[in-house]
């Protein structure tokens, strides 16, 4: 947390589009300081620019590399002084069948949306640990209900959300509140990618499969990016200051039966 009038920092990790990105600019624009990091070194150059108070370190960040969280958190506490929050909307998955994936595709699923939550967890809580602070990871909804084709993803998610309950009990005794969001589906580039919305559909089907998606949203439509940022901001800001070891479904009614 932050003290008297010190300005709010935040860290946060996969800003280079997508969620992470309305997550930037939505700590930005109530006045954090935030740290972005991503991949894409020049995603993050170009983000800085929109706004003063986010801080580009000028370099490329693995977070499915120990090494990398280490370093990175180390060189957020050196440019800013403190870490009040730190943010991971790290992920990718594909949709495929089960079976036709290999050792490989299953192994990079768990370092992305696992291992890289894991990894950022002990680098920010080793940072915070004499001053408290907060801690939001990203589940998804998959991971609390199981997506066909996606099943190591759904697994990978499903831990999130056990790492989350576990390090909340753990870390409470530092002033540590750990939480995580856990989206539906929601207009990001990877929906581009994957051929589901936007753009060319690979497949050619890519209409059919998001129309069929959609018919399990109560509310009918994909969540924005910014609707995930809101739930992002408030999990970490002051507002939540009595809440830890929860996950927020964010997915306009997907999951709210189960």
């Amino acid at each position: 947390m932050a003290e008297n009038n010190e300005t709010r920092t935040a860290l946060v990790v996969g800003a280079g589009s997508g969620i992470g990105r309305a997550t930037a600019l939505e700590l930005a624009g109530s006045g954090v300081c935030v740290v972005a990091a991503d991949l894409n070194a020049g995603a993050v150059a170009a983000l800085s620019a929109e706004h003063e108070n986010i801080v580009d370190l000028g370099e490329s960040w693995n977070a499915t590399r120990h090494e990398d969280c280490d370093r990175l958190v180390a060189a957020a506490v050196a440019r800013v002084g403190h870490l009040d929050t730190v943010i991971s909307t790290v992920g990718w998955t594909a949709i495929t069948k089960f079976l036709d994936e290999t050792p490989e595709y299953w192994q990079r699923i768990i370092d992305v949306n696992l291992m890289s939550a894991i990894y950022l967890s002990a680098a920010a809580a080793r940072a915070m640990r004499e001053r408290g602070g907060s801690i939001v990871l990203t589940s998804s909804e998959a991971g609390t209900v199981g997506t066909s084709g996606e099943a190591v993803y759904s697994a990978a998610k499903a831990a999130v959300i056990g790492l989350v309950k576990s390090l909340a009990r753990e870390w409470a005794r530092y002033g540590i509140r750990v939480n995580a969001v856990a989206p539906g589906i929601t207009s990001t580039p990877l929906l581009v990618e994957q051929g589901i919305a936007g753009g060319d559909h690979a497949q050619g089907d890519g209409d059919a499969v998001l129309n069929s998606i959609l018919r399990g949203v109560p509310m009918r439509r994909l969540g924005e990016p910014s609707e995930i940022a809101d739930a992002i901001a408030y999990l970490a800001g002051d507002g939540a200051s009595y809440i830890t070891g929860q996950t927020l479904c964010v997915g306009g009614g997907l999951t709210m039966g189960s």
